[in-house]
């Protein structure tokens, strides 16, 4: 099962606990149940720590670089599932679970800031924030069950229509002469 990260590539993103969560469950499993490909721009200041990560990539893990903002829901189509271990601080709405939503993927996050509200039962798992064997446990569950994932694929498709802009301007306006 294809996974992958689509966010700006930091620890604080969680890029290494979605590492070290696919390998642990490989491992446990005895196979490659999964693959993750790590999607980004690597933070300036953190390139040294990422050299170091990818250096122990087995090669089920690879970084495939930066994608265009217009081809996002393309590549996502392609995997099973968007991993979004986050904890950066800066966190905000994440435009790249709208992505995912819009390519039929379903999403694994972290209970950080506005995750749980954009990634309910229909759309993905939620999991305690830094929490790296939950994250685990998810991945093994799913590996042992891919419909826990699957079933979601055609809700995501219905949850990004939610976000369309003439929808979202609409509540926008109604809000406004509310006020």
């Amino acid at each position: 099962m294809k996974l992958c990260t689509f966010s700006r590539v930091m620890r604080e993103k969680g890029i290494e606990d979605a590492v070290n969560a696919v390998v642990s469950v490989n491992t446990a499993l005895g196979f490659q149940a999964f693959s993750l490909d790590i999607y980004g721009q690597v933070d300036g200041a953190q390139t040294e720590w990422f050299d170091s990560l990818q250096k122990v990539f087995p090669p089920y893990i690879r970084y495939g670089g930066l994608v265009p903002f217009d081809k996002s829901v393309d590549v996502l189509k392609e995997y099973f599932a968007l991993l979004f271990p986050t904890y950066y601080e800066g966190e905000g709405f994440a435009g790249t679970l709208i992505d995912a939503y819009s390519a039929g993927v379903p999403v694994i996050a972290s209970d950080w800031k506005y995750n749980a509200e954009l990634v309910n039962e229909n759309v993905g798992l939620v999991y305690s924030t830094r929490d790296q064997l939950a994250l685990a446990g998810i991945l093994k569950a799913t590996a042992e069950d891919p419909t826990l994932l699957l079933c979601k694929k055609r809700l995501c498709l219905i949850e990004a229509d939610k976000y369309r802009i003439d929808k979202a301007v609409r509540v926008l306006i109604e809000q406004l002469e509310d006020d």
